[in-house]
């Protein structure tokens, strides 16, 4: 987590001795997000879940083809199980949203972008949801570090993206790896499983001005 935070905040320094030179660009993004997580538990399958991202993002241009990217976005992560019983399907989902703030850095060349480097993100809701028998039910999400929440309030790890630039918007596909293990902190113990959040998604960012 330290070493996260460092990298980080080397990139925002690096950002704000470099705004005297940059061109700052600010747009919307949102876009699909293929949520799953990653775990060593086997006696666990989750199944990719549908979701999505929406929010501001902003780059600071610090060379011609070089900039910082930022912002901030909604983004909805989690999985899903499924499972079945005397003939009867049932299905339980795990949806938690979150804020999250990316610091990649992003190479636009002629008409295509790639870019990669580490976010944080902090949970502010969600729901479980389970379904099967013709019934369903859900509950909200409780995020924090103690026996009795349901998930630790904050993800971190890396992302990369890549895509193509049509004058001031770019289309494109990207995968956040998570680094933080989710289950709350006073849950965790000697042989308690590991799991991450892993999510592919699909955007579209308008840039305003351009």
């Amino acid at each position: 987590m330290k070493k996260m935070l460092k990298i980080s905040l080397f990139i925002a320094l690096f950002a704000a001795t470099s705004v005297a030179y940059s061109q700052i660009s600010i747009g919307a993004k949102a876009g699909l997000n293929l949520a799953n997580v990653l775990t060593d538990d086997d006696e666990a399958d989750p199944k990719m879940l549908p979701s999505f991202q929406v929010g501001v993002v902003v780059e600071l241009g610090l060379t011609e083809s070089v900039a910082i990217q930022t912002g901030a976005s909604v983004q909805g992560k989690g999985f899903k199980e499924e499972s079945e019983f005397l003939g009867e399907k049932f299905t339980f989902k795990a949806m938690p949203m979150y804020v999250q703030v990316p610091a990649h850095i992003v190479y636009n060349g002629s008409g295509f972008f790639v870019g990669a480097g580490p976010y944080v993100a902090f949970g502010i809701g969600g729901k479980f949801k389970a379904e099967g028998g013709g019934n369903s039910d859900s509950e909200s999400i409780s995020f924090g570090n103690s026996d009795t929440d349901d998930m630790a309030p904050l993800d971190f790890g890396i992302g990369a993206q890549a895509g193509v630039n049509v004058g001031p918007v770019k289309i494109g596909a990207g995968y956040d790896f998570g680094l933080a293990q989710i289950i709350p902190k006073d849950q965790r113990g000697d042989g308690s499983p590991s799991v991450k959040n892993g999510v592919i998604n699909v955007f579209v960012s308008y840039f305003f001005g351009q």
